[in-house]
């Protein structure tokens, strides 16, 4: 019997109280919430979809788990997640790669679904789905209680703790939090974009024709080995795009992943100037979006070997890049990301590349990580500055907008989601604020759950 972690909650009943209240299911939520409940706080996540899981049940591959040496420093949750789902045939581990990264981990977005609900149910976290944040009601730093929007009306969150998953900061801008949104100097965001995901096609003669080096290859059940992951460009049908306006550029990049050998996620359209803090523009964004893939779907079907005889369906929701960032008490800086900077606050390592996609043409430029190929990052990014229950974790942390093209990832992200959940639920359980926690208890117990924090909390 799975505990009851809502307090109060009744029907008819306005109020609903707990001890850690995370808002966004996305990948950095879902493990957030794993790690709070299971450092014993009761954990409420609160996702505005009917389904947990974000990016990554697009079948958006998980970068990156192992540096340019190909050492690997992710590990905790996020590896446990990897594991459950190659068991179940859902990945297929962390496959090497010569490519813009060293090494991908691919996974299917259907079984990456259903594979975390089913963990987060195990913990015995309560899943609100249908919830958007509303309102926040904070004074001098202490978040008081949410105001939701759900299924009977507008109801109160109130909990000692709270995480902001959302990518978008919102819970942490509705409080008062000061943000930075896009780049520092222009305000541009980079572009938003939408999957496609192939099925009956040959991914070994995609592979050929299209990729730049040579693919990521794994095999599955003692089969013969496929291509996972490889990227390229369209350049051979530079002709075609430009009389059909498939794309606005020639030479268009284009990003593929799969871990099936019949089955293909395409990685290439895009939107520009679209603010993902705005619902309008978003919503425009996504009609537009879903018809870029329509058109770039027939353009391969009918133009690029391999798609033959294949057909596709787009991704039902348009993935964000960029929007705000929350100040923290410390803010990642360009300089930490290239010089692979080692932190004394360290919750763990992040190993991606700076990946940024020009706001203005869409094509993407990829920045390596100095050092040892990996950079701490410091407790007090996910601290937002003069808040003392509130943390945020993934795409909205502290970081310069340079930072952000290598924090933003999902495995950085699943790296600050543990960091946070246990950081929350120790807040709740030593009655300190999150920012004045021990963080040698910490990183003792994320240790303890399985994450790796660099060497200087070796």
């Amino acid at each position: 019997m799975i505990e009851q972690v809502i307090l109060g909650f009744h029907a008819e009943m306005d109020t609903i109280q707990t001890d850690v209240v995370i808002v966004g299911g996305g990948v950095t939520g879902v493990v957030a919430a794993l790690a709070a409940r299971r450092a014993g706080a009761r954990t409420i996540l609160l996702e505005s979809r009917t389904f947990v899981g974000g990016n990554a049940t697009t079948g958006l591959c998980l970068h990156s788990f192992l540096t340019r040496d190909r050492r690997q420093v992710v590990y905790g949750i996020a590896q446990e997640i990897v594991d459950r789902l190659q068991a179940l045939g859902g990945a297929v581990g962390h496959i090497p790669y010569d490519g813009f990264v060293s090494a991908v981990t691919p996974v299917d977005g259907d079984i990456f679904r259903i594979t975390v609900t089913e963990m987060l149910a195990e913990a015995g976290v309560q899943i609100i789905y249908g919830c958007n944040v509303v309102g926040v009601d904070a004074n001098d730093g202490f978040v008081n209680h949410l105001d939701v929007a759900m299924k009977g009306g507008i109801r109160r969150i109130e909990a000692r703790s709270f995480i902001d998953s959302t990518g978008d900061g919102d819970v942490a801008a509705y409080a008062g939090a000061t943000v930075r949104t896009g780049d520092s100097t222009t305000g541009k965001m980079q572009p938003v974009s939408m999957l496609m995901r192939f099925f009956n096609v040959d991914t070994r003669r995609i592979a050929n024709e299209i990729g730049e080096v040579n693919p990521a290859m794994a095999t599955k059940n003692g089969g013969e080995p496929f291509p996972v992951y490889f990227n390229g460009t369209f350049s051979k049908w530079n002709d075609v795009i430009r009389e059909e306006r498939i794309f606005p550029n020639e030479d268009h990049k284009v990003f593929f992943n799969t871990t099936w050998p019949n089955q293909i996620n395409v990685n290439t359209s895009a939107v520009f100037n679209v603010d993902g803090t705005d619902p309008l523009a978003l919503s425009k964004a996504t009609v537009e979006l879903t018809q870029q893939v329509r058109k770039a779907g027939d353009f391969l079907v009918k133009h690029v070997p391999g798609f033959e005889g294949g057909y596709y369906i787009p991704a039902i929701f348009a993935g964000v890049r960029e929007t705000r960032n929350v100040l923290g008490q410390y803010e990642i800086q360009d300089e930490d990301v290239l010089s692979g900077r080692k932190f004394e606050d360290t919750i763990g390592e992040i190993c991606f590349p700076v990946d940024i996609h020009d706001p203005d043409t869409g094509q993407a430029t990829f920045h390596d990580i100095g050092g040892d190929g990996a950079f701490d990052v410091p407790y007090r990014s996910l601290v937002p500055k003069g808040f003392s229950n509130l943390l945020v974790a993934g795409r909205c942390i502290s970081a310069t907008s340079f930072a952000h093209g290598a924090t933003r990832n999902m495995a950085p992200c699943m790296v600050t989601g543990q960091a946070a959940g246990v950081a929350a639920a120790r807040s709740v359980r030593t009655n300190a604020p999150t920012g004045k926690i021990d963080v040698a208890g910490l990183q003792e117990e994320l240790r303890e759950g399985g994450a790796y924090l660099g060497q200087l909390a070796a």
